[in-house]
């Protein structure tokens, strides 16, 4: 159950598939308002920073622009907060990481945190929103040799994911439902996105599902062509990604409310400037590892400033929908 612990919502539980998953607070100053069920967090907006330091989990993809943007502006330094990176090598190992304690906060897929909270592995907390997805930002697409090339080519072909129950299965299969179109017949096959390209190329695959910057890598590198837009009709603008932290005693997200709201103040001027290519452009090419002419083609998509239940509630009704995660609507505690 997804909980917003503002002030005015802290007693409610939103439905959200049976996830004890919790938005630690607004990104309008608010702090995190008691922690968890059963840990003890300081009010809001008292005290100082209980860490003046923290380590954050990233993974070198075009969501996470703005959070070295913030570093890069003085943004959490403003706020007596210093953040050091730590480059993790995917979702899984970022997840671990805020689990370990080896991490105060990680930059994560919603689909794995929720997939991993189902599981009931930790009680994790949303501190910050990331990225959702505009149109041309997860798609399928398919080289000139494949035969696909239209969507209703997709049924009974193979198709390359990063994994099953993620974003770049559930997200097509919603999109063609929708349309009509037998998703149960595609072959999914799972492989790192930088993997693709080559994949296909060589046939091994007949397209794949990709998010930026691999959509324009692999349009710019090997003449790919898009086949069907997966960030569009039921999934127009949604939420991929965000910032997690772990919650309960002795953890982060209980014991440190005012860091937290220090790092979401800072994130939320960061993310404003999302749209603002001359600015993020330059962190694609330093963190994404972009080179500047694909930064440039990238698509940009929405830097959210604020936590919203309901946007981010999508992504549980979507992984419940096609069984990656079970549970039922709670009511108002």
């Amino acid at each position: 159950m997804l909980r917003s612990v503002t002030r005015r919502a802290a007693r409610a539980r939103l439905p959200i598939a049976g996830l004890a998953l919790a938005l630690a607070a607004t990104l309008t100053g608010c702090g995190l308002l008691g922690g968890d069920d059963e840990g003890s967090g300081s009010p809001s907006g008292s005290g100082g920073l209980e860490k003046t330091k923290i380590k954050v989990g990233t993974i070198p993809v075009v969501d996470i622009a703005p959070l070295h943007y913030a570093i890069e502006q003085g943004y959490f330094k403003d706020e007596g907060l210093e953040v050091e990176t730590v480059v993790q090598p995917n979702g899984q190992r970022a997840i671990q990481g805020i689990m370990s304690g080896d991490l105060d906060i990680s930059f994560s897929t919603y689909a794995a945190t929720f997939t991993a909270q189902s599981q009931r592995v930790a009680d994790f907390k949303v501190v910050a929103d990331g990225l959702a997805a505009k149109a041309n930002h997860l798609m399928v697409v398919a080289t000139p040799n494949s035969p696909v090339k239209k969507a209703t080519d997709l049924p009974g072909k193979k198709i390359a994911i990063t994994a099953k129950n993620t974003f770049t299965d559930l997200a097509p299969m919603a999109v063609m439902k929708v349309q009509g179109i037998d998703y149960q017949q595609i072959q999914w096959i799972p492989m790192p996105l930088p993997e693709m390209l080559g994949a296909m190329t060589k046939g091994d695959v007949d397209a794949a599902v990709v998010v930026e910057p691999w959509v324009t890598k692999a349009m710019k590198e090997a003449g790919a062509v898009p086949v069907l837009d997966a960030a569009s009709g039921p999934t127009a603008e949604l939420p991929m990604s965000g910032y997690m932290a772990v919650a309960g005693p002795g953890k982060f997200a209980t014991t440190s409310p005012n860091t937290i709201a220090a790092f979401q103040r800072a994130m939320a001027k960061a993310q404003a400037q999302g749209t603002d290519r001359t600015k993020m452009e330059p962190m694609f090419v330093k963190y994404a590892k972009l080179d500047e002419s694909t930064a440039k083609l990238v698509t940009i998509s929405t830097y959210s400033t604020r936590l919203e239940p309901n946007r981010i509630q999508r992504v549980a009704n979507l992984l419940e929908e096609f069984g990656a995660i079970q549970g039922t609507s709670t009511s108002p505690r």
